[in-house]
């Protein structure tokens, strides 16, 4: 059996002939057996479908290791950090070398849980942090038994953009995009009115506008993510690293069309109906709804800025490296790219929130 005849036997059997945008993105990424993000194959870098921020090099977890320790010092958190959607180690692995190198105290003291739902993940994760203390969990609810409540950092890097979402569309009416098969048995979309309570406030809750003709993801997994992590923490600071529109961002009529697009062998894809199981889906996340879920649980919006100008505040040029003109493909020239391709890094945004303890609990 194939991943597509997963999806289409459910679309069969589903009372409408078909299926939720987010059904069809949670098979297509996390099936247990044919989804993209469970198989044996690297996602990341030369080998994979895209590129992040840690695959120009170890530069950016290296200026991440220094911002969390001086966070966390300065602020007087417990020395825990919790990363979520790890990806395949090599930020894990080279930000406790730095932490290693910069405090050892600090290093010693520290608690490194990881969030990653991969098998394949979990075991290059285990493998590239072996020399380091990594406490590897597959979801928040399995951690929130080792650590009910958390004191400390939480970080995320491109891990929202990889909720499954619901997607509707302004036509005469507000209409859900869903899944489902035409004639040659194909996938395709189909339309029917917007009735969930769930979407429609959502649009309330978050105050977003949705002209005609306009389409838009509607992330209620991730809001669904966003208020556990809420009622979860009890004293720290959240760093979300990813790509997102505001509310008014939203309305430019360049985005019409939405944010959904695919990413195979480091090619865009429109069609993400297209390769179910062989290629990444992502969204723009939802700036304001992140801000609004934080603080509704008491979570203070900090700061937002876009990673260039984040990473240069927080003295990423410190990482260049005298160069000689004789061997351009040198260890300094390659870290000199990666700081350069950092500086200039700002399709991403980071996201900064805090929670201070109550006083009765301080």
């Amino acid at each position: 059996m194939s991943l597509k005849t997963v999806i289409k036997n459910e679309i069969e059997q589903s009372p409408n002939s078909s299926i939720t945008f987010e059904r069809f993105m949670t098979l297509s990424l996390y099936h247990q057996k044919y989804g993209y993000y469970q198989k044996n194959a690297p996602k990341t870098g030369k080998r994979g479908d895209f590129i992040t921020s840690t695959s120009v090099g170890d530069v950016f977890s290296r200026v991440m290791a220094r911002v969390l320790i001086k966070e966390i010092q300065k602020n007087e958190y417990a020395p825990v950090i919790v990363d979520a959607g790890s990806g395949d180690g090599n930020f894990i692995s080279s930000f406790l070398d730095e932490v290693k190198t910069v405090d050892y105290k600090f290093y010693e003291k520290l608690t490194y849980f990881v969030l990653e739902s991969s098998p394949y993940h979990q075991q290059l994760i285990a493998e590239r942090t072996k020399h380091h203390n990594v406490l590897i969990y597959p979801s928040l609810s399995t951690i929130k038994k080792e650590l009910p409540k958390l004191n400390g950092i939480l970080f995320s890097n491109e891990l929202l953009d990889a909720f499954p979402v619901r997607v509707i569309e302004k036509q005469c009416e507000l209409v859900e995009v869903c899944i489902g098969l035409n004639d040659c048995d194909f996938f395709e979309e189909v339309y029917i009115p917007c009735t969930d309570p769930e979407i429609l406030n959502w649009l309330a809750c978050h105050e977003l506008q949705v002209s005609d003709g306009q389409r838009m993801e509607i992330p209620l997994a991730m809001g669904e993510w966003l208020n556990e992590v809420g009622s979860w923490l009890s004293h720290g600071k959240v760093f979300t690293v990813d790509y997102g529109y505001t509310n008014e961002e939203w309305e430019n009529p360049g985005r019409r069309g939405g944010s959904l697009r695919g990413y195979k062998n480091h090619q865009f894809i429109e069609n993400v109906l297209q390769f179910p199981g062989e290629m990444d889906i992502t969204t723009h996340v939802h700036v304001d709804a992140i801000r609004n879920i934080g603080l509704s649980h008491g979570i203070e919006w900090v700061d937002c800025l876009p990673q260039g100008h984040f990473l240069l505040k927080e003295g990423l040029l410190q990482f260049l490296q005298q160069t000689t003109p004789d061997n351009p493909f040198s260890r300094e020239h390659k870290q000199n790219r990666a700081v350069r391709w950092l500086a200039q890094s700002n399709q991403f945004l980071v996201m900064i929130q805090e929670k201070r303890p109550k006083k009765d609990d301080a």
